[in-house]
């Protein structure tokens, strides 16, 4: 199994890893009438996104997918480019997105702590934040970087190793656990 790809947010000038999502309303390719499929070992649900979010709004930026007809629809009025890998990328599609609830975004990984599954723990990098939602509006930001910190240094909620199904199925669960 390999470290899946994670959905990219612009935030505050920088760029975070979305790492836990609680709520409705994000897009996927199937909304546009696609169905995606894995491009690689890395990208099993077969599409990855960028998103901004400019003036405390959240938008769809960018979007690569692997169709599993090969027929890539325009997303936002934008036709996806074929990159060498056959796969659409779609690039400036600036959707305005209608997402209620939170997102958990980190950055400043640790490299020590990567684990060869899914998609990396908040526990794993040095600075987490929750942002909160209401149809696309950002209305609250959360600091969790010193909650992580004191996880890290309790070794609470750091897979060192997969043992079972169930912590397979935790690795590429982006559900957030509080």
């Amino acid at each position: 199994m390999t470290a899946q790809i994670a959905d990219k947010v612009l935030y505050a000038g920088d760029e975070y890893s979305l790492i836990g999502i609680d709520g409705t309303g994000l897009p996927v390719p199937q909304d546009y009438g696609m169905s995606p499929t894995m491009i690689h070992t890395a990208c099993y649900r077969g599409f990855y996104v960028t998103y901004s979010i400019s003036k405390d709004q959240l938008i769809l930026m960018n979007m690569t997918l692997r169709e599993i007809d090969g027929e890539y629809l325009q997303v936002n009025g934008i036709d996806a480019s074929i990159d060498d890998y056959g796969r659409g990328v779609y690039k400036k599609i600036h959707q305005i997105v209608q997402f209620t609830g939170k997102l958990r975004i980190a950055r400043d990984f640790i490299d020590s702590m990567y684990v060869h599954m899914g998609f990396q723990k908040p526990a794993s990098f040095q600075t987490v934040l929750d942002l909160k939602f209401i149809k696309g509006k950002l209305i609250d930001v959360m600091d969790l970087s010193k909650i992580m910190a004191a996880k890290r240094k309790e070794n609470k909620g750091i897979p060192l190793q997969i043992n079972s199904i169930d912590d397979i199925k935790d690795a590429f669960n982006l559900d957030i656990d509080d």
